[in-house]
C-alpha cells in the first residue's frame, strides 16, 4: 500500500532538513500523501516551535511545494497546536482564520512550577522529575491525572482534527519506571478519555515517533489502548511524528500488522474533500 503521514516537522521548528527534502524522501518511500505539522508558536519563548515570523515563511513554503509536487504527491498544510489551559488552545479563533488543511491537538506541558516554568512532558527528564517533586510532591498519579485532565479538556473544546500522541506521558516510563499501565487508576483514566474521544469524533493518531527516537518500545498510544479504541469505533491514522526525512515511515509495516491483528481494516486519510477511510493492507 502507499503510505500517508500527517505528523511531520521540518527546519521551521524542531525538525531537521527542509520541507522539500522531506517531500523528496517521502516520494522515494512510497508515500502519496504528506502533511506538515510544525509546532504552532506559543505566547512564551520556546526553542522548539515556529516563531511568528517563521510561521509566515512556513505557510508560503508549503503552499509553493504543494504546486511544485502536485503530480507526484499530495501535500497538506497543518499545525501541531498545544493546549495549555488559559494560554493556548486549538479552538482559538486565530487558528480558525489561518486556513489550515488540518491540525493536530497535543499536550506537551503540565502545570507551572514555583518559578513559572511549565513542566515539560517530553523535555529533559531532570526537568520533569524536578517538576514532579516541586508541584506534585513526588506523586506520579497526580501528575498523570493532570496530564489526562488537560487531554480531556482539549478534546471537549475541539478545534483540531487529530489527537496527537495520546499517552505521551509514558515517554520516560520504560520498564514501569514511574507507574504501571496495568494499575486500575490508570486504566480508569484511559476509559474516561476514550469516552471523550468517541463523543468528539476526532481521529486518534497511531504515532511511531517514540520508537524512532528510542524513547519507547511501542506506539503512542499503547496497543492495549488502541484495542479499546477499536472496540468503540474510534477512527485512527498512522503517523511517525517525523523530525527527519529518514523517519517518515518509521515502523509503519510492523505497526500496520499490529493494527490489522487488533481488527482495524482502515485508517483515515485527508484529501480535498475531507477525511476518508483507506484500506489498511
Amino acid at each position: 500500500m502507499a503510505w500517508t503521514n500527517f505528523h511531520n516537522h521540518c527546519y521551521y521548528d524542531d525538525g531537521k532538513c527542509s520541507p522539500k527534502e522531506h517531500i523528496e524522501q517521502a516520494i522515494r518511500q512510497n508515500v502519496d500523501v504528506l502533511g506538515f505539522s510544525c509546532h504552532a508558536p506559543l505566547p512564551f519563548e520556546a526553542s522548539w516551535t515556529l516563531t511568528n515570523e517563521g510561521l509566515i515563511q512556513y505557510f508560503a513554503d508549503i503552499e509553493k511545494l504543494k504546486d511544485e509536487f502536485k503530480d507526484k504527491i499530495k501535500v497538506f498544510l497543518g499545525l501541531e497546536i498545544d493546549y495549555i489551559p488559559g494560554i493556548n488552545s486549538p479552538n482559538m479563533e486565530k487558528y480558525k482564520q489561518m486556513n489550515l488543511d488540518y491540525s493536530i491537538g497535543s499536550i506537551h506541558h503540565l502545570e507551572q512550577d514555583d518559578k513559572g516554568v511549565y513542566i515539560p512532558v517530553d523535555g529533559p527528564e531532570e526537568m520533569f522529575v524536578a517538576g514532579l517533586k516541586s508541584v506534585y510532591k513526588g506523586n506520579i498519579k497526580r501528575a498523570v491525572e493532570t496530564y489526562y485532565n488537560f487531554i480531556e479538556d482539549m478534546i471537549n473544546l475541539g478545534g483540531f482534527d487529530i489527537l496527537g500522541h495520546l499517552d505521551l506521558i509514558k515517554i520516560r516510563n520504560n520498564n514501569n519506571k514511574y507507574f504501571s499501565e496495568d494499575e486500575k487508576w490508570y486504566r480508569d483514566i484511559i476509559s474516561k478519555i476514550i469516552g471523550a474521544i468517541r463523543r468528539s469524533g476526532c481521529i486518534v493518531e497511531v504515532n511511531t515517533g517514540g520508537m524512532a527516537r528510542k524513547y519507547t518500545d511501542d506506539t503512542y498510544p499503547s496497543l492495549w489502548i488502541l484495542e479499546e479504541c477499536f472496540k468503540k469505533g474510534i477512527p485512527i491514522t498512522l503517523n511517525s511524528d517525523s523530525h527527519s526525512p529518514e523517519n517518515i515511515i518509521f515502523g509503519f509495516e510492523k505497526v500496520a500488522k499490529d493494527l490489522i491483528s487488533i481488527g482495524y481494516k482502515e485508517i483515515f486519510v485527508l484529501d480535498e474533500n475531507g477525511w476518508k477511510p483507506r484500506a489498511l493492507a
